[in-house]
C-alpha cells in the first residue's frame, strides 16, 4: 500500500515512518518547504514531497498515485486534507487528533470537535486517533522538559494538589495503535483513544520520573486560582509568559481515558508510564540532554 503521511518529521510520525517500512508499504512523506526537520528522512527508504498540509492543492499532488493518507500534521487541516482526498479519489484516511476533544472546556474541545466533524462527513472511509499527550524522545514537547528540570533542580513546583489524572502515552505504542487503525478494515468509520495503559495522578507521575532519574526532589504545592488570576492579568496587559492561564486551568481536569475498544479492535497494549519514561531518560543520557547515571 502506497501511503501519504503527513507529519512525518515529528515524533509520532517518524515511528509511524518505521512500522509502514517493516509492514512493507510505501510511505510517501510531504513535507514543507524549508522544514529544519526535512534530514531526519531517508530519502533512499522513503519518497520525499514537498508541500503543505494546510494546502488542498499540496495535498492533492502529493495523493496521486497512493491508496490511502495518514494525517498527523494537526486535525486542524482537516478541511483541506479531506477536500484533496475527496478530489484525488483516495477513499482510506486516517487523522490523528486528540483526547482534548474530551474536555470540558470548550475553548479546548471545540476545535477538536468541530474539525472531527468535518472527517466524519466528508464520505470517505475516514479513523479518527485521539492520543493523550505523546512522549518518548527529546524531541516531544513535555516529558523531555519535565525530566530535564528534575535533573538539574532539588525542588519542583506543582500546580494545586496534584490530583488530576495524567495518562501519557509512549510514541511507539501511540504509532503501533495508529498503524493499526490505518491496516485493520475494522477500523473504518470509528474513533479510538489511544492514552498510555493507566491514568497516573499527576504528582505520582513527578514521582515516578525523578525515580528513574535516581532524584527524590522536593515537590512544592502552589495555589492554583491565585496563579491563574495573575497570568490572565498578565495577559491581558499582553506580557509575554511561559505558560497561559488555560494551561493552568485545565490542570483542575483529568486527563484520563479507557481504551476498550482500542484493545478490542487494534490489540492495543500501551506500555506503563514507569516503562516509558525510563526509556526516555536512557535516550536523554544518550544524546547528552541529562546528566550521566552516576555523576
Amino acid at each position: 500500500m502506497r501511503v501519504l503521511l503527513t507529519g512525518a518529521t515529528g515524533l509520532l510520525g517518524g515511528a509511524l515512518v518505521d512500522l509502514l517500512l517493516s509492514g512493507g508499504h510505501e510511505p510517501r512523506c510531504l513535507v514543507r518547504m524549508g522544514s529544519p526537520n526535512a534530514s531526519r528522512l531517508d530519502p533512499s527508504r522513503v519518497e520525499v514531497v514537498r508541500g503543505d498540509a494546510a494546502s488542498a492543492r499540496d495535498v492533492r499532488g502529493a495523493l496521486v498515485g497512493a491508496d490511502s493518507l495518514v494525517h498527523v500534521a494537526g486535525i486542524e487541516h482537516a478541511p483541506p486534507v479531506v477536500e484533496a482526498a475527496r478530489e484525488a479519489g483516495v477513499p482510506r484516511l486516517v487523522v490523528v487528533g486528540s483526547t482534548s476533544a474530551h474536555s470540558a472546556y470548550e475553548f479546548r474541545s471545540g476545535p477538536k470537535l468541530r474539525m472531527e466533524g468535518v472527517v466524519r462527513a466528508s464520505g470517505l472511509d475516514w479513523t479518527i486517533v485521539r492520543p493523550t499527550m505523546i512522549y518518548g524522545s527529546e524531541r516531544d514537547k513535555n516529558v523531555h522538559r519535565l525530566l530535564r528540570f528534575l535533573d538539574r533542580s532539588p525542588v519542583f513546583p506543582i500546580f494545586g494538589p496534584g490530583t488530576n489524572l495524567w495518562q501519557p502515552v509512549y510514541h511507539h505504542d501511540c504509532a503501533r495503535g495508529t498503524y493499526e487503525a490505518l491496516v485493520r478494515p475494522a477500523a473504518v468509520g470509528r474513533s479510538y483513544d489511544l492514552p498510555g495503559a493507566g491514568p497516573l495522578p499527576y504528582r505520582a507521575l513527578v514521582e515516578i520520573a525523578a525515580r528513574a532519574l535516581g532524584r527524590e526532589p522536593r515537590l512544592v504545592g502552589l495555589p492554583l486560582e491565585p496563579i491563574r488570576r495573575a497570568l490572565l492579568l498578565a495577559e491581558t496587559l499582553r506580557l509575554p509568559l511561559p505558560i497561559k492561564s488555560q494551561q493552568v486551568l485545565r490542570m483542575r481536569e483529568d486527563k484520563a481515558y479507557p481504551y476498550d475498544d482500542a484493545r478490542r479492535d487494534l490489540d492495543y497494549a500501551p506500555r506503563p508510564f514507569e516503562v516509558g519514561v525510563a526509556l526516555e531518560v536512557a535516550r536523554l543520557r544518550e544524546v547528552g540532554m541529562l546528566k550521566p547515571e552516576f555523576s
